[in-house]
Formats: C-alpha cells, sequence, structure tokens
C-alpha cells in the first residue's frame, strides 16, 4: 500500500509486476462481468472458457500482489493454488465422473475467494461503495452454482464483476509506484 509522503525507485521489475497485478485484475472484473451478462441475457461469449479464464486472472495478481506483512502475503496464491489443484482433478475427470462439475464448482470457489480477498485489499486503498461486498456476491455465486440454482448466479455475480471493474478502472488511473509503496517496509 502506497504512503503519499514516499516515492519508491522504481525498477523495471517493479513496473512488471505492477503491471502483471493490474492486468490479473482486470481480466478477473472483465471475465466476471461478461459471463453474467452473457448469461443472462443468454448469449455465449466466454462459456466454458469462463473458469479458465477467470483462474489465469487470478494467478496473475496473486502472483504479483504486493503486501507489506509476509504473513499474509503467502495466503493470496494459497487459495489460487488450491483452485488450480481443484480444477486438475476437475479435467482430469472430465466426463468419467459426476464428481467433475463439482470440483470444477469448488475449483471456481477458491478462484472467488482469491478475487473477494483481492476486492477487501483494494478497499484499504479505494473507497468504492459497495467494494467490500464483493467477496459475498461472489459466495452467493459459487453456493448457487453448486447447489444447482443457476439461473441465480449472474445475478449475484453481475455485481461483483461490475465493482471489480469499477476498481480496474480506478487501479489504472493512478500511477505504478502507488502499489509499491515503501520497500523498507516489506518484511522478509
Amino acid at each position: 500500500m502506497a504512503t503519499p509522503e514516499h516515492t519508491p525507485e522504481m525498477t523495471a521489475l517493479d513496473n512488471m509486476t505492477v503491471t502483471l497485478y493490474r492486468t490479473g485484475l482486470s481480466i478477473i472484473a472483465l471475465s466476471a462481468l461478461i459471463y453474467s451478462i452473457e448469461r443472462i441475457i443468454g448469449v455465449q461469449i466466454l462459456g466454458i472458457f469462463y473458469v479458465p479464464v477467470f483462474s489465469v486472472g487470478c494467478a496473475l495478481a496473486s502472483a504479483n500482489i504486493h503486501l507489506y506483512d509476509a504473513r499474509f502475503r503467502w495466503l493470496f496464491p494459497l487459495v489460487g493454488w488450491i483452485g488450480f489443484i481443484l480444477l486438475a482433478f476437475a479435467y482430469a475427470l472430465k466426463g468419467t465422473s459426476p464428481l467433475t462439475k463439482t470440483l470444477a464448482d469448488l475449483s471456481l470457489g477458491f478462484f472467488y475467494a482469491g478475487a473477494g480477498m483481492f476486492a477487501l485489499k483494494e478497499t484499504f486503498c479505494f473507497r468504492i461503495i459497495g467494494l467490500p461486498l464483493v467477496p459475498l456476491f461472489l459466495c452467493g455465486s459459487v453456493l448457487n452454482r453448486l447447489f444447482g440454482v443457476s439461473f441465480a448466479e449472474p445475478y449475484f455475480l453481475f455485481p461483483a464483476g461490475f465493482l471489480l471493474t469499477w476498481l480496474c478502472i480506478a487501479k489504472w488511473r493512478m500511477p505504478l509506484h502507488f502499489d509499491i509503496g515503501d520497500k523498507s517496509l516489506y518484511s522478509l
């Protein structure tokens, strides 16, 4: 998190990781927004590629997140890795087990947990009305999917996608060094 009185000296690696973090957030936001709209209007855009696209966004964002406290820095990638492991098992079992859909939905739940953590982290930087509710919307969306109430899923996902997109617009407007802050505060 940036400290206004400090402007860090940015390296090429710093610029790259901030850009990848913001790109990951943008992929998360736009894929959730597009998929929810696609489900509401009944026109397929992302379709079966939604979960892989959303997971790529989570991977980019969690691998490049800048958090001062090492006690929390490991949690973001861990949630994503659990999601990827479940998704790998779902694709390995594809077509051979009724467990496939449940594993894919659970993997999406872990990716949604990661996206919810990003939203909560960014509420400390941005005063976007409703942003702290993103984890609840994502939870409602995945629970509807898990319990077979798929008609309600996009109505939970749409506000989450909208708020995350709003966050990304605000995030891309600020200088890259705001994501880094004071490097001396990072714990090892």
